[in-house]
């Protein structure tokens, strides 16, 4: 059984029907799951997850189904549970920030990089910057 960290835009693709990576994400969690593989959700996704699909100037996703999605299909999987930065983490964060240079909107990524790294999931995403990452593990569902 495997820890998986999914990012927002996985979450947000397996919610959208009309986003072209749906089916590859939406597959990704339903295997994930019937395999009896753990979810970790943290409040950096949940948040990207609740406010991005419902920006007024995108009109994704009406908010009683992102709303639904959230709570009745993530956690309502008995495997899901609350991943949180522990002592590691704001030394992983450091050191990323640091030997890769990274600010602004990269400090997203860096902070789901050591969340995943600290708990030894594998961080799920479809933005191939994780790679930058060294000692992450990651997949990206659309490229399966």
């Amino acid at each position: 059984m495997a820890l998986f960290l999914p990012d927002a835009n996985v979450v947000i693709h397996a919610l959208r029907e009309a986003s072209p990576e749906h089916a590859a994400c939406r597959s990704w969690l339903t295997r994930a799951a019937e395999a009896g593989d753990e979810i970790g959700l943290c409040e950096l996704v949940e948040v990207a997850l609740l406010r991005i699909p419902s920006l007024p100037k995108l009109q994704l996703v009406p908010m009683n189904e992102i709303l639904g999605y959230w709570k009745e299909d993530l956690w309502a999987y008995s495997k899901t549970r609350r991943l949180t930065a522990g002592k590691r983490h704001p030394g992983l964060v450091a050191d990323f920030i640091t030997t890769l240079d990274l600010c602004g909107n990269d400090i997203n990524d860096v902070w789901l990089a050591a969340l995943a790294i600290e708990h030894r999931a594998t961080l799920v995403s479809t933005d191939q910057g994780f790679a930058r990452f060294p000692g992450l593990s990651w997949i990206n569902p659309a490229a399966l």
